[in-house]
């Protein structure tokens, strides 16, 4: 029975309010019916039985009466006896109908009732069957109100009609009546004790009645079931990705890769079933490539999820990434985060590259070969190789895409290579074809090894020889050995030496240069390597294969051993740049990050075809540290003997009243020649810092880079300054007037120079030992002139070429013409270009070691040598015709050298033009090294004849070098003796008979003009002993007009400082400082 029907009933039932009716009659007296049996009002059976009775005027019976009974709608019957019985009555309500008919009238009258035999029940509802609460709330509601017996009441947990089965109880005091005696709300505590099971509520029995005296009944809906979980809901991210165990620094980890884009496919597998759809959880999905679509399959209750991923490139590291917050399970639990899951596809063929540290050719019976694949293979073993012409003897994993093997050379050409398919990565793609790498193995040209040799031997052998002159020189000059010492006892010899020096290092630094050169020349360079200087260093071990054509370091910085699950142990070593890699987990078969897959399997940007490489641990550190070192060693060792020459003269000072000068040994005179060496050595090594990129080479790269050019721009303001401006220097240069030339002279005087006599003088006469300090950087040039004017006699030029006429005004300064003038500025800066075409021949050695096939070093170097060619046939710089020269051949074979070079790289050459070639260029290293040695052997000739000022003997120059030799290493108490043999005390008093006498031939050879009067004055005479001097010189030396010693360069400058060209003999003093004055004051006026 519904609510609303049960409340209709209860306002009907209240309007019975009594059981006897009364009838209505037709007739004279009332006739009323008295019920003595009739059903409840509100009666819970379904039968009812009436009794009753007539009465007549409220007291007698009716005894004639007939009556007729009716039940609701049916059809009326007889019920004489008074007593009428329904059964099967049918919920609801009911009307009994009595009617009369009798002597004392008619009339009916009715009776109502309600049968209600449903028995009360409720319904307990909760808002969720599964939750994660502590508390549910609980909804009882009653099908009608049940009163009776007290109704419903939860007094305590024991006292309570709803009953609570399991893991919970009630919470009495949260009992909430919603309607009284109908609907109640009310707590039900559940178990804090366990993570996850169930309650059972149910309603107690028979607790109450209804109206009707039904009593409560448990039905179906009165009993609920509470199932809470609070565990933590899990999601198992898989897919169809192969795995597989590799162990990481002696970590298991797990990596997933494929080729398969069939395998992309996604699962989640949650604990519990979720609430979300399928397009809920994609929303939730995040891919780091390519886009994620659903895919059809079993849900499996909500608890499984598929996935594809598509629009992938060849190769991909795929991250994917689940965001959890908006996925609940049943029970209303947030799922647990999850790490993402990474794995790789890739469908791209591992290439192979073969190289060799040998390149084309080479003399080492062992051929090192480096096999790097483009990313890891596994299974790849020396098996798989291919060798023809060759055995192999060594086969070293390096890394699971690196293999060094080495191959000893059977036959001239050597081929290796690795067939296809013969090893796969970690994704099973078969790798690809290698290159075929063909090595022309060769024997070292003996002839090559003996030239270099022989150079070498000669070159130290004369710097030795010239070594022990200039310290002897320098220990006589330093005791006053010499009264008036040549400028060529100084300067010659030693520019000479550097100018060989040079030229040999511009050979040896060639030998990097971006072309294949022939065996023959190269292996001659090979041994001209310590010029530069170039050395393995002394703790360098093993056996280390030459780069001939240069050295690729590996693109990878990561250097590791990998072994693929029960065959090794995977070793993994990184570089310092990368830092240290955080490992994230520790837990067997843990999965790499996408660091991880990057770092190990991701493809490495190489080329298909061969390269001929260096080894691997010959970057741009090494070698900075082969030559930086050796130059370190040997530039220090000679500044430290220098500086201990320098003290054992400086020791020695003492002993002597007057000390000219250390000569060549003055400081820092040697130090410039052996920075203008060092120059490129140091840019090749600063530029093999600067290719590698490495942060730390870079900066020692530019820094180094910056000192030699802030040595470049140093040099170019002093020659500027100093010399062009004329600050610090003035060069002046003998102009003879009225000179006649044969027709062969002038083809000389154009290609090589006037040879005219000059000299270089200091500003500031106090400072005039800068001459011989500064001196490497300007003495052998010419400079903007100040000409001396002379005149030249007329007569057979042959007999007085040299002889000056005399007259009271021969010799004048004057001015040189503007064009000269601007030659002359030129001319200096030859320094500055020599400099500059060194230092660039050491950066595009360092900085192309690696690129073995571009033309741009090789055409910036023959472009700047052949300029320099030009300058010096145009300028002519050098002051001797005879240095003019063997400098010019010198750069001509340079340039001859660039040439071949370039020619090697434009045109494919067969084996035997390459050795022509090579030999070729070997004749032109030796035709400018013999020129430069014969030049270098004869001043060493020059400078030890004039050790002997008086019988210019070589035997008794060499004497006169031991005797200096001596003084610098013995005792002092043991040179006594010594010092009495030094020219200066042999020639005694022969200076001035010889000075006079020589003057009085140039007085009588004068012609006319000599009186040959004793009572000249004093300033005629002085004057006639000054051209008599200049005769006298010109006529006792040797016709050399490229000579730069100016005989009459004494008048000028008494502090000489080496830079006076003199070879006269000494004057008596007194004498000389009168003509002093005299051509100074002379010097003043004009």
């Amino acid at each position: 029975m519904s609510l609303n029907k049960f409340s209709w009933v209860v306002v009907l039932h209240c309007l019975v309010l009594t059981l006897v009716f009364i009838f209505k009659v037709h007739g004279h007296s009332e006739v009323s019916v008295k019920f003595l049996k009739s059903p409840h009002s509100f009666s819970r059976l379904n039968s009812a039985t009436f009794l009753f009775e007539v009465l007549v005027g409220g007291n007698g019976t009716c005894t004639d009466c007939g009556f007729s009974c009716k039940l609701d709608d049916d059809i009326a019957s007889d019920c004489g006896p008074r007593e009428v019985s329904y059964t099967g009555l049918l919920d609801g309500n009911h009307t009994f109908e009595l009617c009369s008919n009798g002597s004392s009238g008619a009339g009916c009258s009715s009776y109502n009732w309600i049968v209600d035999t449903v028995p009360p029940t409720a319904y307990v509802t909760v808002s969720s069957s599964l939750t994660n609460e502590l508390n549910v709330s609980v909804n009882i509601s009653f099908t009608e109100s049940c009163t009776g017996g007290g109704g419903f009441g939860c007094s305590s947990v024991n006292a309570c009609n709803l009953l609570v089965y399991g893991d919970g109880q009630v919470i009495p005091s949260s009992l909430i009546t919603l309607q009284p005696g109908l609907r109640y709300s009310l707590l039900v505590g559940l178990s804090t004790t366990v993570q996850y099971g169930r309650a059972v509520l149910v309603m107690d029995k028979s607790f109450c009645t209804d109206t009707a005296g039904n009593k409560f009944t448990r039905m179906k809906n009165s009993s609920f079931t509470v199932h809470f979980d609070r565990r933590s809901v899990f999601v198992n991210l898989r897919s169809h990705v192969p795995e597989k165990l590799l162990q990481l620094n002696s970590e298991t980890r797990t990596v997933q890769a494929t080729n398969n884009h069939e395998n992309l496919k996604l699962f989640l597998y949650f604990s519990e079933p979720v609430l979300n759809s399928s397009a809920d959880i994609l929303n939730s999905l995040h891919s780091s490539q390519g886009a994620i679509l659903p895919v059809e399959g079993k849900s499996r209750g909500n608890r499984r999820f598929g996935f594809m991923i598509t629009n992938v490139s060849n190769i991909a590291i795929i991250t994917i990434n689940l965001d959890p917050k908006s996925i609940i399970s049943r029970y209303r639990t947030l799922v647990s985060p999850i790490e993402p899951a990474t794995f790789l596809y890739d469908s791209q063929r591992p290439a192979v590259r073969l190289s060799t540290t040998s390149s084309t050719r080479t003399r080492q019976h062992s051929i090192t070969i480096s096999i790097k694949f483009l990313k890891p293979v596994f299974g790849f073993n020396s098996s798989f190789i291919s060798i023809s012409g060759g055995h192999l003897q060594s086969f070293h994993e390096i890394s699971r895409s690196i293999y060094i093997t080495e191959i000893k050379a059977d036959n001239d050409i050597v081929s290796v290579n690795v067939p296809e398919n013969v090893t796969e990565d970690v994704a099973g793609n078969k790798n690809l074809p290698s290159n075929v790498l063909q090595v022309r193995h060769y024997s070292i040209p003996v002839i090559s090894c003996l030239i270099s040799a022989f150079v070498t031997a000669v070159f130290w052998a004369t710097s030795v020889a010239a070594g022990l002159l200039t310290v002897s020189t320098a220990s006589l000059l330093s005791a006053q050995a010499f009264s008036r010492p040549s400028s060529s006892l100084i300067s010659d010899p030693a520019r000479n030496l550097f100018r060989t020096a040079c030229h040999i290092q511009v050979f040896a630094l060639s030998r990097w240069l971006a072309v294949t050169l022939p065996v023959e020349y190269y292996e001659f360079t090979r041994g001209l390597q310590w010029s530069i200087p170039y050395f393995n260093l002394p703790w360098e071990t093993g056996h280390i294969q030459p780069v001939m054509v240069g050295s690729s370091p590996p693109s990878s910085p990561h250097s590791y051993i990998s072994k693929f699950n029960h065959l090794g142990v995977f070793q993994r070593q990184q570089s310092a740049k990368e830092g240290n890699l955080n490992k994230a987990a520790t837990v067997y078969g843990s999965p790499l990050t996408p660091m991880e897959y990057r770092l190990f399997f991701e493809s490495q940007d190489i080329k298909p075809e061969a390269d001929y490489m260096g080894l691997h641990d010959l970057n741009g550190w090494k070698d900075f540290d082969r030559s930086m070192f050796w130059l370190a060693v040997i530039g220090g060792s000679l500044v430290l003997l220098h500086i201990l020459l320098l003290l054992i003269l400086k020791f020695r000072k003492r002993n002597y009243e007057k000390q000219r000068g250390y000569g060549a040994l003055t400081f820092p005179r040697f130090e410039i020649f052996l920075v203008i060496l060092a120059l490129p050595c140091i840019c090749k090594a600063s530029a093999a810092l600067l290719r590698d990129g490495v942060a730390s080479g870079v900066t020692v790269g530019i820094t180094l880079l910056g000192v030699a050019s802030l040595l470049l721009l140093f040099l170019l303001l002093f020659l500027s300054v100093g010399i062009t401006l004329g600050k610090l220097l003035q060069y002046k240069e003998v102009h003879q007037e009225g000179q006649i030339f044969h027709w062969y002279q002038d083809i000389i005087r154009v290609t090589l120079g006037p040879g005219k006599r000059g000299q270089w003088t200091w500003k500031k006469q106090p400072k005039s030992v800068y001459l011989i300090m500064l001196g490497p950087l300007f003495e052998d040039l010419r400079g903007p002139p100040k000409y001396m004017l002379t005149q030249i006699s007329g007569g057979n030029p042959h007999k007085q070429s040299d002889r000056i006429i005399a007259s009271e005004d021969e010799t004048e300064d004057a001015e040189a013409p503007f064009i000269q003038k601007l030659f002359g500025i030129l001319r200096i800066y030859y320094t500055l270009l020599e400099s500059i075409k060194r230092i660039c021949l050491g950066i595009v050695a360092g900085a192309y070691m690696n690129d073995w096939s571009s033309k741009t070093p090789t055409i910036i170097l023959l472009s700047i040598t052949s300029f320099q060619l030009f300058f010096l046939v145009l300028k002519k710089p050098f002051i001797k015709k005879r240095v003019q020269l063997i400098v010019i051949i010198s750069v001509v074979c340079e340039v001859g050298m660039f040439a071949s070079c370039f020619v090697l790289l434009e045109k494919e050459v067969s084996a035997g033009a390459a050795t022509k070639i090579g030999i070729l260029m070997v004749i032109l290293f030796l035709v400018a090294f013999f020129a430069l040695m014969t030049n270098e052997w004869y001043a060493l000739y020059r400078q030890t004849k004039k050790l002997d000022p008086v019988e210019k003997s070589f035997l008794t120059g060499l004497k006169i070098v031991s005797y200096g030799f001596l003084l610098t290493i013995l005792p002092q108490n043991l040179t006594r003796n010594i010092q009495s043999k030094f020219p200066l005390n042999r020639s005694g008093g022969g200076e001035t008979l010889e000075t006079s006498s020589s003057a009085g031939r140039n007085r009588s050879s004068g012609g006319g003009r000599s009186s040959g009067t004793t009572d000249k004055p004093r300033l005629k005479q002085l004057s006639e002993l000054a051209k008599s001097s200049f005769s006298r010189e010109s006529s006792g030396t040797p016709n050399d007009p490229s000579s730069s010693q100016t005989k009459w360069s004494g008048f000028w400058n008494e502090n000489r400082s080496g830079s006076s060209s003199s070879d006269s003999k000494s004057k008596p003093k007194e004498l000389y400082k009168d003509l002093e004055a005299i051509f100074a004051a002379k010097n003043l006026k004009n």
